[in-house]
């Protein structure tokens, strides 16, 4: 008997993803699910597994990688149906997102020192001036939109600073990622723009090279005298702040949220605001605005939590189901900012295994910054609609979860 598909477009899926995918947990590990116009996928609803799936070597990010595979990826296919030029889709089909095994390693390895515990904490006096300024703006001003007002401003200046875009061009390059993600633009004007602009700078920092991430991987070589191709550096500063700036922009509202919807647990920060850092990884579990983890490929037929997986086969795991899994989280759906963890078994909101997300430091450190100067130095912030007329957009293959505006007052 054929698998049922799921469609994860269904309303029950919109009006409470949660629990919608807690009965699709419970029926199974391993459910299939469409898409309009593309085929049957696998998710994988449970932790463990999905930590497990993201770990295997047998699954890979790149079609191309499974032996005699016919057609086109779930990305391909996306890059298929816009219309881009052949060098801009190299450019895609070059990014760090896109790899696997020792290229992977590489590409990783060209930008890992940016991230280090030591780096990312140097960072945290400019967040704290950006936030600041941005906050005091917005108090004056006295209501609007905090993705528009602080979120995205906040996100695009850290990000853009830490790869070396020039202050100048960054309200340009907001505006390009605000495209990007939105159903009223033609957003393929906006991938043209933003890659023509980084061959520019890229360009311009090959003849007078400044101290940022830029210059070091037009400069670098590995340990083999091997350097990163234009279409490599392109890619990797593109997907850096394409990553940094959505996933954690719409993280901080949604922080924001739980916690008001919470005030035992934000009266409980402000009396000892020294818990904040690790309250923004319970918030990390439950507010994340990515719910899947990128599509992966089974090279080899194989069983895979007693289902039958053919080669080719594409899988994904849930990453909202994975923390909200029982089996890990007691409790899953209240918010406990003091909860602990076994160690290996956080949350999954920056994945696992050899992609897991390389700004997660980066996140962590401005969702705390932002929510101890929104909700914890002042107690003024307030929702001004009711919940219900909150909206979100998905982004569809890719699932983001996101707000189409939040407004508050301040």
């Amino acid at each position: 008997m054929a698998e049922p598909i799921v469609s994860l477009l269904d309303p029950e899926f919109e009006d409470d993803p949660v629990g919608a995918l807690a009965r699709l947990r419970e029926r199974a590990p391993l459910a299939r699910i469409g898409f309009p116009g593309g085929p049957p996928v696998w998710l994988i609803t449970r932790g463990e597994e999905i930590r497990a799936a993201l770990s295997d070597p047998r699954f890979v990010m790149d079609l191309g990688k499974v032996p005699g595979h016919q057609g086109m990826s779930i990305a391909e296919e996306l890059l298929a149906s816009l219309d881009l030029s052949e060098e801009i889709v190299d450019y895609s089909k070059s990014n760090l997102q896109a790899q696997d095994g020792e290229n992977h390693a590489r590409l990783r390895r060209f930008v890992a020192s940016a991230f280090t515990v030591r780096r990312i904490e140097a960072l945290r006096p400019r967040i704290e001036e950006i936030s600041a300024r941005l906050v005091d703006a917005f108090a004056r001003k006295g209501s609007g939109d905090l993705l528009v007002e602080y979120a995205t401003p906040l996100t695009c200046a850290v990000i853009c600073e830490l790869v070396g875009i020039d202050e100048a061009d960054q309200p340009q390059v907001r505006t390009w990622m605000d495209e990007y993600t939105s159903a009223d633009v033609d957003f393929t004007t906006s991938i043209r723009g933003m890659f023509e602009y980084l061959r520019t700078l890229i360009a311009r920092r090959r003849t007078e090279p400044a101290d940022d991430m830029i210059s070091a991987l037009v400069q670098a070589s590995d340990e083999d005298g091997d350097r990163l191709s234009e279409a490599e550096v392109i890619s990797m500063v593109a997907v850096l702040v394409n990553a940094a700036y959505h996933s954690t922009a719409h993280f901080i509202p949604s922080a924001v949220l739980t916690l008001l919807d919470n005030p035992d647990q934000l009266a409980l920060l402000r009396a000892r605001p020294e818990a904040l850092p690790h309250a923004v990884h319970e918030l990390m579990r439950i507010a994340s605005p990515i719910p899947t983890a990128g599509p992966r490929y089974a090279t080899e037929d194989l069983e895979f939590v007693g289902v039958t997986v053919r080669k080719g086969d594409a899988l994904t795991g849930s990453l909202m189901s994975a923390n909200y899994d029982p089996r890990v989280f007691p409790e899953p759906e209240r918010c406990d900012v003091e909860r602990a963890v076994r160690r290996g078994e956080g949350h999954l909101a920056f994945g696992a295994g050899p992609h897991r997300c390389l700004g997660a430091r980066l996140a962590n450190l401005e969702g705390e910054i932002a929510l101890d100067h929104l909700l914890l130095r002042r107690d003024s912030l307030e929702i001004t609609v009711s919940r219900d007329k909150l909206r979100y957009r998905e982004l569809i293959p890719a699932g983001a979860r996101m707000f189409t505006a939040f407004p508050v007052s301040l």
